[in-house]
């Protein structure tokens, strides 16, 4: 168990963390794949059209898919105290360091500021924002549905999660629905249901003495690696058939950790790929907007110095561990 640290400034900033906030990196490299997606054929941006970038609008949306992602990771470790016990994780709730009531408060708050906020953007980003909070936070935790609990149910729901932030990016551009939103996506939808299947990984054994029927307790790890792999190969293809170089730019460097993880087939290998691709995908971003980076190296130390300061506990790291 982590040593906790009571000073107030440190438990008054359990609110903001117990969002996971280094999840938020994952979501908004993919919202701004789709927010650049006219970009897509340049490997970077020149400063006249670096320039020509609306950066008041990004940054609503930033702001907006943070609260939206922040609402559902509370619903889901309201949902999941039992089994985050088991695992080890998520422990500000589980552990009662931030009660249910006010978990359950701070989620309502922040899932009005995404819905109203994205009204600014128009009707298609609010739908998409309301689907993303219903999905990821209703549909995926709770009776009678509980996705995140059937397996394949499960799958949908997270590659739709990665769908969803690729369009509120995309639909905030073009301001119009058409099939090449879905052709667009293929390269980061691969990608990111690809390193789903790593997540399901680390929590096997607690999930198993949970009871909790994920594809890596139905099918075994060895089973799920070659599975992320074949996706692994699809994001790649995808991405040279639609000549996207911002996704070559993610996938390509990832493709050492990939082939790693099915020569060892062991869990800390696929840890070690999960990281190291959000981080490329990260840079690929911070190609075309370098301030991204910024907000990358403030999130991490942050986050880092938190978990230190609070819990002498060492998160996030690039180790092949949680």
């Amino acid at each position: 168990m982590p040593r906790n640290k009571n000073n107030r400034w440190l438990t008054a900033l359990d609110y903001f963390f117990v969002l996971r906030p280094m999840l938020f990196y994952p979501g908004w490299s993919t919202l701004l794949a789709g927010y650049l997606i006219v970009y897509k054929n340049q490997y970077y941006l020149n400063w006249q059209q670096s320039l020509q970038l609306n950066y008041g609008e990004m940054g609503l949306l930033l702001i907006i898919f943070a609260a939206a992602m922040g609402a559902s990771f509370l619903l889901n470790q309201l949902a999941d105290v039992q089994s985050d016990l088991k695992n080890n994780k998520l422990f500000l709730i589980s552990e009662g360091h931030i009660s249910r009531r006010n978990a359950m408060i701070e989620c309502g708050g922040l899932s009005l500021l995404a819905l109203g906020l994205s009204l600014l953007e128009g009707r298609a980003v609010f739908a998409v924002v309301l689907i993303f909070i219903v999905l990821t936070g209703y549909l995926y935790n709770f009776q009678p549905f509980k996705y995140k609990d059937k397996p394949w149910w499960s799958l949908w729901a997270n590659a739709g999660m990665g769908f969803l932030a690729f369009a509120l990016g995309w639909l905030a551009v073009s301001k119009t629905v058409s099939w090449n939103l879905v052709f667009d996506a293929l390269p980061y939808l691969f990608l990111n249901t690809a390193l789903y299947f790593f997540t399901t990984l680390p929590d096997v054994e607690g999930d198993r003495l949970a009871g909790k029927k994920t594809l890596a307790v139905q099918y075994g790890i060895k089973r799920i690696i070659w599975v992320a792999f074949l996706l692994f190969l699809l994001s790649l293809l995808t991405a040279v058939l639609l000549r996207d170089h911002l996704a070559l730019l993610i996938v390509a460097p990832a493709t050492p950790f990939f082939i790693y993880t099915i020569i060892k087939t062991d869990v800390s290998s696929t840890i070690l790929a999960t990281k190291f691709s959000i981080l490329f995908f990260a840079v690929a971003i911070c190609l075309k907007i370098p301030f991204y980076f910024i907000l990358m190296l403030a999130g991490f130390y942050a986050t880092r110095w938190y978990f230190k300061a609070r819990f002498d506990y060492d998160y996030p790291n690039f180790k092949g561990q949680k």
